[in-house]
């Protein structure tokens, strides 16, 4: 006998013992099942169902995917035309236009960018820190320490 995993190996035999009130056999198919929750019959669904299902869908009912909220290069044009359908008629006109097709809303899609007003009131040092970078050092020099100490002792000799 091969092993059990889910309710849909057993067919209707675990159906019919269940209503035939057949208790030993209902616990024997109950004990055949895997104990592990997610190969349970619930939350089997094939991959490929889930991944052609959305795209027929839109296909079928001729609807565009979602899109991203952030501005794109062919929002530009798309803004265009709505200033355009303003100028021509009206605000109704630029409704339609604007509903037809939606125009963007945020400039950036990125998490962690920070807003420009924020940016501005930023201190320098907070500014490089999130930048990641750090200030040049500068090369010490041995002979340049030679000398300094010599105008120290010069100064204490005086």
């Amino acid at each position: 006998m091969s092993m059990v995993i889910s309710e849909w190996q057993l067919d209707v035999k675990l159906n019919c013992a269940l209503q035939n009130a057949q208790r030993t056999d209902f616990a024997l198919y109950i004990a055949l099942l895997s104990p592990a929750v997610d190969e349970s019959a619930q939350f089997f669904t094939p991959d490929a169902l889930q991944q052609s299902a959305p795209s027929n869908l839109y296909q079928q009912l001729g609807v565009a995917p979602p899109r991203s909220y952030a501005q794109t290069e062919d929002d530009v044009v798309q803004m265009l035309r709505h200033s355009e359908a303003f100028a021509q008629g009206s605000l109704a006109q630029l409704k339609l236009a604007a509903y037809l097709n939606p125009p963007p809303l945020a400039r950036y899609d990125d998490k962690q960018r920070i807003a420009d007003d924020v940016w501005q009131n930023l201190s320098l040092h907070s500014r490089r820190r999130l930048q990641h970078t750090t200030p040049e050092k500068p090369q010490a020099s041995p002979a340049d320490l030679y000398e300094v100490l010599q105008q120290i002792h010069g100064v204490e000799a005086a």
